[in-house]
């Protein structure tokens, strides 16, 4: 049995960490009183917020998956669809051969084994996420790892409207209307965002043991 205090404790201090780093993101761009013509501090703001989202959120994968490993058990017994995270490379093998006929027999072939496995074959790159961990996201996921998306359901147009669609729009040299911008609502929206992450993977944590 996994020392459970590890990964609660885990979780709270890569959470406590980007919330320092939303703090001080906060205190640098309201410090700030010249003029921002270009909107250079607002941009600046969205994408370094929307880091600390996405940081978190893969960093809290990869303990909830060690947390799994270390658990043990059969996958299918208890998270049928985390199966996806172990069938990851049977799967890009029949996208990359086109799905041969080969590649079918080798897909099946595998099939037992892959069903019969423990966490330990989990390829966590499937829960993790890259520049856009938007609500549809989030909700597969969720879907996948069986929690309940329902503390997560207030921040839903926030998220994808400020959080996501502004950091892309910003990355990819497009960026929004930022002249009203509240630097401070922003980070501190950011910040709830993390601590109902970091509650919704503690929670599932408990109730596993």
């Amino acid at each position: 049995m996994p020392d459970l205090d590890v990964y609660l404790d885990e979780i709270d201090v890569a959470r406590s960490r980007r919330a320092r780093e939303l703090s001080e993101i906060k205190f640098r761009f309201t410090s700030h009183s010249g003029p921002d013509p270009s909107n250079i501090n607002s941009q600046s703001v969205i994408v370094l917020t929307y880091a600390s989202w996405e940081g978190f959120y893969n960093e809290c994968v990869a303990a909830y998956v060690r947390f799994l490993k270390e658990k043990g058990g059969k996958v299918r017994e208890t998270d049928w669809m985390l199966l996806l995270a172990v069938f990851k490379p049977d799967l890009d093998s029949l996208w990359d051969k086109n799905h041969a006929d080969d590649a079918r027999y080798e897909f099946v072939k595998n099939m037992k084994e892959r069903l019969e496995c423990g966490y330990e074959q989990i390829y966590s790159g499937v829960l993790a996420t890259r520049s856009n961990l938007n609500y549809a996201r989030l909700s597969l996921n969720h879907s996948i790892l069986s929690f309940d998306l329902t503390p997560m359901q207030p921040f839903r147009i926030r998220l994808d409207k400020e959080l996501v669609t502004w950091r892309h729009e910003v990355a990819h040299g497009n960026p929004p209307d930022l002249t009203a911008l509240d630097i401070s609502g922003h980070v501190d929206f950011a910040a709830a965002l993390l601590v109902a992450m970091a509650d919704t993977f503690q929670n599932a944590m408990l109730q596993r043991i």
